[in-house]
């Protein structure tokens, strides 16, 4: 398909797809008691006593804040308001700052960790929450969280922001944010998030403070895990950033690809910008190589010892869209054009984006079984960010 035309109709899509998510969402996550479920099962039902996490409420509240600006939705500012107020009076932690890790069905708090990509995503539903409302309160809150990230999760003999403490900001002894993960002090997830939020902190509501730690978080960034010999990130470290890194994440290389480029962007900074940009493309050009999993999707991952998981899961195609491109914008090569319309048609083929309701977590052709819909790590964050961000990116380029 020739460029604009593979460009026009992307664009129209993930317009229409946007709305798809939004309905989905607007419709089965409420809960009677004022907040939303906690998991939605492979069939659409919620799960009664299923827990209530910071990562599932936050990226709800960025979500509806997006989309509320996007579309201009009343319906989507209202749900907005009922995940920041639900955030505030359960999650927000009044005696020692910062935000839980989990609650129970109820709200009550279950596990008081503070785990910086939890503070990470406060900060950015946040500041997508002030973007939408002007709302004096959730930016000093922002602005609290991130100052939490700077005093109390920095570490000052060696840099970068330790992965996680107590509920009193002491030690927190195991530190893995999953099961997937390494039990490591220094983690690639949690700074990528921590940039994130920092960018649009800045962008929305940007001072000496922001830019400064901006700054750091994407000099720390770069310069510790984006700078792998084969184009691949790095991804976990001990506190003395002793690399542990056993495994290569496609969707994260590619992810990071196009945040690393967005922080740049935001600093204005075209020495940042010059250091930034072969290490945006290397991890384009690494994911194009690489990632691919023969079936016209990304893999999850590759461990070292060359085991290769090729069920990729939604988010990283989401991100491989937007990441490529990102790419294609940078450069004009229309072969990351080409990679992005194929995996957004991989996406409709495999799951189910594009149907009018939400993505499954795995693909059709996945040898796994079926998973929730919504809970704790599947929520509406990739997928609608992605077709927002297709949308204004495509609507700037003139061959769009």
């Amino acid at each position: 398909m020739p460029t604009t035309e593979a460009a026009r109709r992307l664009r129209q899509e993930a317009k229409a797809e946007a709305k798809h998510i939004l309905e989905w969402w607007r419709t089965h996550m409420p809960s009677a008691d004022g907040g939303f479920h906690g998991e939605i099962d492979a069939d659409g039902r919620p799960v009664p006593d299923a827990p209530r996490s910071v990562i599932l409420y936050t990226r709800m509240l960025w979500f509806f804040s997006a989309m509320a600006t996007y579309l201009k939705s009343d319906k989507a500012l209202g749900l907005a308001h009922r995940a920041a107020a639900y955030i505030r009076a359960h999650f927000v932690d009044p005696d020692h700052g910062g935000l839980y890790w989990l609650l129970d069905h109820r709200g009550q708090v279950t596990d008081a960790k503070k785990q910086g990509y939890a503070q990470a995503f406060g900060i950015y539903a946040l500041a997508e929450y002030v973007r939408a409302t002007d709302d004096a309160a959730s930016l000093a809150l922002a602005r609290q969280l991130q100052r939490d990230v700077e005093e109390r999760l920095w570490e000052p003999v060696h840099g970068g922001y330790v992965e996680a403490m107590s509920a009193y900001w002491r030690d927190a002894g195991d530190q893995r944010l999953s099961d997937k993960d390494a039990d490591c002090p220094k983690t690639m997830n949690t700074h990528l998030h921590v940039l994130e939020a920092y960018t649009l902190l800045h962008r929305v509501a940007p001072d000496e403070v922001s830019n400064a730690a901006l700054y750091r978080a994407l000099d720390v960034f770069a310069g510790r895990f984006a700078n792998g010999a084969d184009g691949h990130l790095r991804l976990f470290f001990d506190i003395d950033w002793t690399d542990r890194t056993a495994a290569v994440s496609y969707g994260h290389d590619v992810e990071a690809s196009w945040l690393m480029w967005e922080a740049a962007e935001v600093l204005h900074d075209r020495d940042m910008m010059a250091r930034i940009r072969p290490l945006v493309l290397g991890l384009a050009d690494a994911t194009l190589r690489d990632g691919f999993n023969g079936r016209g999707g990304l893999s999850y991952e590759r461990t070292f010892e060359g085991h290769l998981d090729r069920d990729g899961e939604w988010w990283g195609q989401a991100e491989g869209v937007i990441g490529f491109v990102n790419a294609w914008q940078m450069t004009a090569e229309p072969r990351y054009l080409d990679a992005a319309a194929g995996l957004w048609e991989y996406l409709k083929a495999q799951y189910k984006a594009g149907s009018g309701g939400e993505w499954t977590w795995y693909g059709a052709d996945a040898v796994r079984p079926p998973v929730g819909l919504a809970g704790q790590w599947k929520c509406p964050y990739h997928n609608g960010r992605a077709m927002i961000e297709l949308d204004h990116r495509l609507k700037k380029t003139k061959t769009a």
